[in-house]
């Protein structure tokens, strides 16, 4: 597609504007990426709109009044997305961008110093918890596909965006394997395999068998007591685990747990099991060893009276039931 150009129509609508950029990247980035930027970027044509300031293109001095503004009610890391999506959406109108500008770095270096750089962790959901929220799943279709989804996110370290887009034809019930072939960290497919104990294999089989799920997604939305055609949304996964845990009588921890809650918890018990950080990097398919080592540290912290806790054979015993 050829590129975008402000001179031939000045007066365009910054909707207009974002239609066109998110069409030409149709196939070039991830789903997940493209919805949080766009909304990133409403958000920042309303902000202009209100401030009555440039939209595309913006102005440095514009862009760091809208961080400094930001500092307040957001997170550091999504304040640091906001003003990536500014200058993704400028990159791809080939004009230059105002975040490569001093005054929008000071702006961030503020935010950072301010808000700290530390994302908030979700609770990991270890074996103990495992354990007990898959006791409590009800024999049910929507608690047969809570305890196949919760036990392969644990078994394979999945992120939620990356359950969403399991397809059935990704597990390999016999081979006791999960093919994870599209993830945030791995924009390419190049993919990644894991593997699945007996506990999960069983569940797998029992929502498939009561769902009649062939092919597509693996795990979907429930419509009149039947599985529907389209996969799950994390912000579904996120309800569900949370739901899952409430049934189990973990209220405090229901609180804190998240759809990455398999993922954090899984990586905590292979560090406490003795793995070292390249096995457990490798396990979960990450590229950065210092997003592991903030995954796992609480875990050295594990009592036996509190969530982190995790015995060195919960995890062995997981694996292998």
């Amino acid at each position: 597609m050829k590129s975008l150009c402000l001179e031939s129509d000045v007066s365009i609508s910054p909707a207009s504007l974002l239609d066109a950029i998110f069409l030409r990247c149709e196939g070039a980035y991830a789903d997940i990426t493209m919805r949080n930027y766009r909304r990133d970027l409403e958000n920042f044509a309303i902000w202009c709109r209100k401030e009555d300031v440039s939209f595309l293109p913006a102005q440095p001095l514009d862009v760091a009044h809208h961080v400094n503004g930001l500092i307040e009610a957001y997170t550091f890391s999504t304040i640091r997305r906001r003003v990536s999506a500014i200058k993704f959406a400028h990159r791809m109108m080939d004009i230059p961008s105002p975040t490569d500008t001093s005054d929008v770095y000071l702006a961030l270096r503020r935010a950072k110093r301010q808000k700290g750089r530390r994302p908030t962790q979700a609770l990991g959901l270890t074996a103990e918890l495992l354990h007990r929220i898959l006791q409590a799943c009800p024999d049910t279709l929507s608690g047969k596909r809570d305890a196949a989804l919760i036990s392969v996110g644990y078994d394979t370290l999945c992120r939620s965006a990356e359950l969403c887009w399991m397809q059935v034809a990704d597990v390999d019930l016999d081979a006791q394997t999960a093919y994870i072939a599209r993830a945030k960290n791995d924009p390419f497919g190049d993919g990644r395999h894991a593997a699945l104990s007996n506990r999960t294999v069983a569940h797998v089989r029992d929502w498939l068998s009561a769902s009649k799920v062939k092919s597509g997604p693996i795990f979907r939305g429930l419509h009149t007591l039947e599985a529907g055609k389209s996969q799950l949304e994390t912000s579904s996964i996120r309800r569900l685990v949370k739901a899952a845990a409430r049934r189990a009588g973990l209220n405090d921890a229901s609180l804190r747990l998240s759809g990455h809650s398999m993922r954090v918890g899984a990586a905590q018990d292979l560090m406490v099991a003795g793995y070292d950080t390249l096995a457990i990097m490798t396990a979960g398919g990450w590229k950065n060893a210092e997003i592991v080592a903030r995954y796992v540290e609480k875990a050295r912290l594990c009592r036996k009276d509190g969530f982190l806790f995790a015995d060195p054979s919960l995890r062995l015993n997981a694996l292998s039931d």
